[in-house]
């Protein structure tokens, strides 16, 4: 996935590694600590999601083989997501990540993936004509602009969503983000908090369940 937004005050200056911009790191967070600090000296990143590495594994208990995934924000995350699922469909703004991501792709003989290249202030007219409640999961996990953000993404995304279905918002601490717990009143969270692969702050991953 895509590196921080560093656009409409989404900075992470509030951040620290010890320290999200909500509150404390958690016990989790703590315990997964002195790896995230190891794989950082080393440069070492997995390749898999670039999230908070407890929903990683969250989501890697619960994810089925006959799930369709909406990816907004291509990259490492996108081979990880079609290996565990049916379908993958990632929007990506940025010409490097898509290459990467298709290269890749290319690599594992993955077929089932579908990247599509596009300015990031045209990701909500896109989502807006995909089919409604056809997703198992909605990542929602890119740089934004000045014309487009994650809540933007949240309000349009959410009406994809199957019932009993997830919508994932990374980064779901920062306080520009608060409009979207609104958009999502009703849905349960699950939220997890730690220090993401190779960055050295602290921060949260929220994982949201649409009601029956």
């Amino acid at each position: 996935m895509s590196a921080p937004a560093q656009t409409r005050g989404h900075t992470d200056e509030e951040r620290t590694l010890h320290r999200t911009a909500r509150g404390g790191l958690g016990l989790s967070g703590w315990l997964r600590l002195p790896v995230a600090r190891l794989r950082a000296r080393r440069g070492s990143v997995p390749e898999r999601p670039w999230i908070v590495p407890a929903s990683i594994g969250w989501l890697r208990r619960r994810m089925r083989r006959d799930w369709r995934v909406l990816e907004l924000g291509a990259g490492r995350s996108t081979p990880w997501f079609a290996r565990r699922c049916a379908t993958v469909l990632s929007f990506e703004d940025n010409g490097f990540w898509v290459e990467q991501a298709r290269d890749r792709l290319d690599q594992l003989g993955i077929e089932n993936a579908e990247l599509r290249q596009l300015p990031v202030e045209r990701f909500a007219e896109e989502i807006a004509r995909l089919e409604d409640e056809s997703f198992d999961l909605v990542v929602v996990d890119f740089l934004e602009s000045q014309q487009a953000d994650r809540v933007q993404a949240v309000r349009v995304a959410r009406a994809k969503v199957r019932a009993r279905g997830y919508l994932l918002l990374d980064d779901s601490d920062r306080p520009a983000y608060e409009p979207a717990y609104e958009l999502l009143a009703g849905w349960r969270e699950r939220r997890f908090t730690g220090v993401k692969d190779g960055w050295p702050t602290a921060c949260e991953t929220s994982i949201f369940r649409r009601p029956a």
